[in-house]
This record gives structure tokens, sequence and C-alpha cells, in this order.
């Protein structure tokens, strides 16, 4: 199944790219060119797939969503097999195998399959009706985002004044006698320490990655 990625308010379908792999840099990668093309959005809504929050056991921030945190966007995932949550997602993918993969997509070569996706992609976009949309194609709603993409993901900048830590290989940091959990994904980068009343917060660029109670660290624990 290709990699979808839609407009949530409009439906418009912003890419349908069969990938070689189930990899995050296969995933990335088209993703920062539909970056490219269309801009940055507020927030991203994706599965698990490359997210560790919202495990049993925390484990900071992922990779996948670091990235869009230097973005500028929010990074926001639905519940563990709970499918629902990407409905509309779901509902084109669907649609994809219907009308294209079970249809008269080519499968001789993956240049072949690669037009017809585009071809069903620009058809879906401008051509075909959806119910909830008063029976209109998803171009007549969509807008691109006026926040450009930049050349390159930015370098996280903090106060001077600031408490930082880099993260270890393992995505542990140490603070005042304590092992904290921050991920691997984030690992040799670095993290900011605030410490507020009876809570202590984890930060990485704009975004709180762990919050935790003084009161209840115990020392030498990876939390």
């Amino acid at each position: 199944m290709p990699l979808s990625i839609i407009d949530d308010h409009s439906r418009y379908c912003l890419a349908y790219q069969p990938c070689t792999d189930l990899t995050m840099d296969s995933a990335w990668a088209v993703l920062w060119d539909v970056f490219g093309d269309v801009g940055l959005p507020e927030q991203i809504l994706a599965d698990n797939a490359f997210n560790t929050m919202g495990t049993a056991r925390p484990a900071g921030i992922s990779a996948f969503d670091a990235k869009l945190v230097r973005l500028g966007i929010i990074p926001s995932h639905g519940r563990p097999y709970h499918p629902q949550t990407q409905g509309k997602v779901e509902r084109l993918n669907g649609t994809s195998v219907r009308e294209l993969i079970d249809f008269n997509a080519r499968r001789d070569c993956r240049e072949h399959f690669e037009i017809d996706c585009r071809t069903w992609r620009g058809v879906y976009n401008t051509l075909r009706p959806h119910q909830a949309l008063g029976d209109r194609p998803p171009v007549t709603r969509w807008r691109p985002s006026p926040r450009p993409r930049p050349a390159t993901l930015p370098e996280i900048v903090y106060n001077a004044d600031a408490i930082v830590r880099t993260v270890s290989d393992t995505g542990v940091i140490s603070f005042n006698g304590h092992r904290i959990l921050c991920g691997r994904g984030i690992a040799g980068q670095r993290v900011q320490i605030q410490e507020h009343d009876h809570e202590l917060l984890v930060c990485y660029a704009t975004r709180t990655i762990r919050k935790l109670s003084t009161s209840n660290l115990a020392k030498d624990i990876v939390l």
C-alpha cells in the first residue's frame, strides 16, 4: 500500500507514494517533499508506526516527532490499535484499493505503478466528488499553507542561561543524581531542564517531553 498523506479539512490527497520499504527515512523523505510543495501544517496526525509516546512505559520523544517539533509542527498520534482516529486516510486507502489497486493498477514494473498512482491521485483530487464536501472534489476546498518549508531542519537554540543536557546513546540524561529517559530518537541532541515548584520539566525545543514530580523522583532510577 503506498504511503498516503491527506489534508484533514479538504480531504486533498497530498501524497500517494509507493515506497520500497517501511522505514522512517523513506516516509520522512516523502513528507519532506510534501512540505516543500505545499508548506508546513500546524499539526500532523499519524498512527504509531514511528512514535514512542503513548506506550506502556514513557519513552520521551521519537526521532519522527522530534523533526516535526523542530519545524514548528505539533505531532499528534492516535491511540494504538485504533485506526478510527485516522478515519479519513483509512477511507482514502479503502477507496484506492477499490478504484486503483484492485482495479486497473499496472504491476509489471515500478515505473508503471507509480504513474498509475499519480494519475489516480489527480482524479481523486480534482474530479471525484466527496459526499462530505457536498459532492464536490477536494480541490475546491484545498489551500496550501502560508508557512514555507526551510531548506534544512532548523537547529535548536536554547537561552544562554538555560539548564541543558545532552541525551546519551541510550536516550537518557542525568540531572541532580537522577537518570531520566528522554528517548533514543534524540540521542546526541540537547534538551532543556525547567524546575517549577514541585515539578521538573524536560523540554525538547518548544515541546515538553517529560513532566515529573520532584517528590517522586528516586535517585539513580531511569524514569
